[in-house]
């Protein structure tokens, strides 16, 4: 087998982290897949990394559907401490905005935007701002449509490919959560920076494996940046690091950064480089160790429970659909409890999804597919999960 290569630092990457048990994988959007997810993680610059799914560009064209059932469905980013959800979108237009200091009339082209939500919640705020969209995938226009013109497809947006009267022309490039799909970022990323003005503002979301530890094991999340990873890579497209952020976004970094003068000069690493890299492939070697581990303790906690006993699993998202495809007895999972509006009412992998405190009688057994990190504190503030007759299962 061939030397795999890093996506950021293009060194070899280390031996396999992590393989995904019995032959198939999770993605991003929660289905099951065929096949093994397999992580590595890049000696030199600590970044870490999945190989590419074989069906990648088919995948992302017709089948990576992602919030397109409706022109409002949204994500929960957390709940308010009256068990009151607040949603993806809204947050990250505050923290956008709280960072990112926009001119009148700015020049904005969000990349990789999928239907780009939060760029249509932000020129609902910000009418000045004059919005531009691309994507590898056509099939986000209808959603474009409501909000840019269709007269100005090819000037105010494009799919594959950008315009050429693009270069330089832009204020501020986003990008939410579109590189870690990028199977070549730098190239992605020296692209962003060549439609942007001198002196214009890299603004990104990615996800942070170290606090969102799902993100280890999905397949078609082919980057895992650590904060050096994000540094090697953005100084080597001529982009000047103002800020990674890891706090104000829960379970990602936030990116800020300038297109420098001359792009042929490189600003400098980090001093602290080496010893970061170190300290980041340590958490991997963890990280590892508890995905390896992850099924078996859920199948140990699944044979104590009582024989037939049915189950409700709390989240129609990735810790779910993880939880159920360990099971021994995944027929007993009967829904899954979320409180996101937008979800209840579909299902998930044939399961129903319905409010929590809609949970089926005799349902007493409820796994917790979250983010261990912040499980605890989440279903503290769920009222219908409080009875003293609900087990409550968590992944630790």
């Amino acid at each position: 087998m061939s030397t795999l290569s890093c996506n950021v630092c293009g060194g070899p990457l280390g031996p396999c982290l992590y393989e995904s048990e019995g032959g198939q994988s999770l993605t991003s959007l929660c289905q099951v897949r065929p096949g093994t997810t397999r992580v590595h993680a890049c000696p030199a610059c600590g970044h870490l990394q999945t190989q590419e799914m074989a069906d990648a560009a088919a995948f992302y064209e017709s089948d990576y559907d992602i919030l397109v059932h409706s022109e409002e469905e949204d994500q929960i980013y957390e709940l308010a401490a009256d068990g009151t959800p607040i949603y993806r979108t809204a947050h990250q237009v505050k923290v956008l905005l709280d960072k990112v200091t926009l001119p009148a009339g700015a020049l904005l082209l969000d990349y990789g935007c999928a239907k780009s939500a939060t760029l249509k919640s932000l020129v609902a705020q910000r009418t000045d701002v004059v919005p531009h969209l691309f994507d590898v995938s056509s099939r986000y226009i209808p959603f474009w449509e409501k909000f840019v013109q269709p007269a100005h497809w090819g000037t105010h947006w494009a799919v594959h490919e950008m315009p050429a009267s693009w270069q330089g022309r832009f204020d501020v490039v986003t990008s939410f959560f579109s590189m870690e799909h990028m199977v070549r970022p730098a190239d992605s990323l020296r692209q962003m920076a060549a439609v942007l003005q001198p002196g214009g503002t890299f603004y990104g979301i990615v996800p942070n494996v170290a606090t969102n530890v799902a993100d280890f094991i999905v397949l078609d999340h082919v980057n895992h940046f650590s904060e050096t990873s994000l540094h090697h890579v953005l100084q080597g497209v001529g982009l000047e690091v103002v800020e990674i952020d890891a706090q104000a976004h829960r379970g990602a970094f936030v990116i800020v950064a300038r297109k420098v003068a001359d792009a042929h000069v490189a600003s400098p690493l980090p001093a602290h480089f080496g010893s970061d890299v170190a300290q980041w492939l340590a958490r991997f070697d963890e990280m590892a160790a508890f995905w390896q581990q992850a099924g078996e303790r859920v199948r140990a906690q699944e044979a104590q429970l009582p024989a037939s006993a049915p189950m409700a699993i709390y989240g129609a998202g990735f810790y779910g659909a993880f939880i159920v495809s360990c099971l021994r007895h995944p027929e007993r999972v009967v829904c899954h409890l979320d409180q996101n509006v937008f979800l209840q009412g579909r299902e998930l992998n044939g399961r129903p999804i319905v409010p929590p405190q809609d949970r089926p009688e005799g349902v007493n057994t409820v796994w917790v597919g979250l983010n261990p990190v912040h499980a605890r504190q989440v279903i503290a503030r769920v009222p219908s999960l409080a009875a003293g007759d609900v087990r409550l299962l968590y992944l630790e």
